[in-house]
């Protein structure tokens, strides 16, 4: 009877053994390498490797994602809390060139690669993207977004068939990702540095991991509900970006910008030259362009031309914009899997609520991507991350006044009630991109002195106005290259 009894009492010790390997195993990082760089007349190490985590953390024996690591390593004594980095999207690549970072500072940088972009398992789908350009030039029509919606169903169903179960790449699986990333690399408290559609990544991370991070920086801020973009908000950009034009004592046209475009699209021709003009497509890339306040001078520019000269081809090279890069750069699936599971509302007929705006330019990438997004949505990250809630982390949002994909007044009424501890600091005449430019340097220090101080001193950032004169126009891009666009147009 003894004996048995110790034999038991050895054979659950070895099934307690076990569990602990299975289930408390510290993650490591794999395949190490430094990477030699100066950086401001420093030496810096930055070090690359690969991370190992469970696509499905409830079977630890299932697939195995592997994520790319980079950590910039601090060349300096007194080290802070290392720095998290979330890039924007979804659908695109979380990994910097940080050798091009152009940033020494008394803390260590890390990039994570996001499960679904950069890892072993890729939600990319060449058909997906080939389909988001639309058919017989009319991008949004019916039968353009039934047909994306088809292969995106076509795209979720071969995903299926490989054994990738989409519902384990949410933003709280990346979340748990880096997680892993930080027990491997030994840090206890982390401070976050976001970007766009990044920014909902670190809120979350701050709704679940509160005691682990010191200080967070969100750069346009995307508060829950708010993966759609509403074409009214984009109208209201546009009256800004009127006014400044208005009053701008130097400009090349009469006018309005908003005029202009109205002019351009009621007045098109069906084609400039040999090429098929798609005024979806069209509005679509402007949209996009507006995210930075150049691209939004291009556009206007393009616009005062077909309208005043009728001269289309800068509206044309907008669709070779779109087709050449836009449509081509997102991971289609992972866009539609973290966008759908935190912000999709059953009741929403997305199509029927988007075609209704009757603005300038109408729902344009709202409409393309959520006026499908029934073809893809499975589950839902649970409701208490679907909304904004109580966060007493120290956070500093930095937004443009001119932004269209994350307006500023989203983050002081929606987010910053919620942030007792958060400030906002807007920047005047600024659109999406502000970690480029004349300023990104100036955002860069006050971005960092936030991660030491807790204060948020912009003085060091200066104002620069708009500027509607555009050195390289789209037209003499598009005329210039006319017979190399012909050829690809043709193969």
């Amino acid at each position: 009877m003894i004996k048995k009894f110790a034999n038991s009492i050895i054979f659950l010790f070895f099934l307690f053994v076990v569990a602990k390997q299975t289930f408390c195993q510290v993650p490591e990082l794999k395949e190490i390498k430094y990477e030699d760089v100066n950086a401001n007349g420093l030496a810096i190490k930055i070090m690359h490797g690969f991370i190992d985590v469970p696509e499905d953390r409830e079977k630890p024996n299932g697939r195995i994602i592997r994520l790319p690591v980079a950590v910039l390593k601090s060349p300096l004594k007194d080290i802070g809390a290392p720095v998290f980095y979330f890039e924007g999207g979804p659908g695109a690549s979380n990994m910097l060139d940080l050798k091009n970072l152009g940033i020494v500072s008394n803390h260590d940088i890390i990039c994570v690669g996001y499960r679904g972009v950069d890892g072993t398992v890729k939600l990319r789908s060449k058909r997906v993207g080939k389909a988001s350009k639309g058919l017989h030039h009319k991008l949004l029509s019916d039968e353009s977004l039934d047909n994306l919606e088809m292969e995106v169903k076509r795209f979720a169903a071969s995903l299926k068939n490989k054994g990738i179960d989409i519902a384990k790449y949410t933003m709280l699986d990346v979340i748990e990702d880096m997680e892993y990333v930080r027990k491997a690399l030994g840090y206890e408290k982390v401070n976050l540095f976001s970007v766009s559609y990044g920014t909902r990544v670190a809120l979350l991370y701050s709704y679940k991991y509160p005691d682990i991070i010191k200080r967070s920086v969100m750069i346009g801020a995307n508060p829950p509900g708010h993966f759609v973009w509403y074409p009214e908000k984009t109208e209201q950009i546009l009256d800004k970006y009127d006014s400044i034009y208005k009053a701008t004592s130097i400009f090349n046209y009469q006018g309005s910008i908003k005029e202009a475009m109205k002019t351009s699209f009621d007045k098109m021709p069906r084609r400039w030259r040999a090429f098929r003009l798609d005024a979806d497509k069209i509005k679509t890339a402007t949209f996009q362009m507006m995210f930075s306040k150049s691209g939004a001078a291009e556009a206007f520019d393009a616009y005062f031309k077909a309208a005043n000269k009728n001269d289309y081809s800068g509206l044309y090279m907008m669709q070779v914009i779109y087709d050449m890069g836009i449509s081509k750069s997102m991971a289609w699936g992972d866009y539609f899997q973290k966008a759908a599971s935190a912000d999709f509302q059953p009741s929403i007929n997305y199509r029927e609520w988007l075609r209704s705006s009757k603005t300038t330019l109408g729902a344009t990438t709202s409409l393309q991507g959520w006026g499908i997004i029934n073809a893809w949505y499975s589950n839902s990250i649970p409701e208490e991350y679907k909304r904004v809630r109580l966060s007493n982390t120290e956070t500093l949002i930095v937004s443009g006044n001119l932004d269209v994909s994350t307006p500023s007044d989203y983050a002081t009424d929606k987010l910053l009630p919620a942030l007792p501890n958060g400030k906002q600091v807007i920047l005047k005449d600024y659109s999406h991109t502000l970690l480029s430019g004349r300023q990104a340097g100036a955002v860069f220090e006050m971005v960092f002195k936030f991660y030491e101080t807790g204060n948020a001193d912009d003085s060091g950032i200066v104002y620069d106005p708009v500027n509607f004169t555009v050195k390289k126009p789209l037209s003499n891009i598009a005329k210039k290259n006319y017979f190399l666009l012909l050829f690809k147009n043709l193969f």
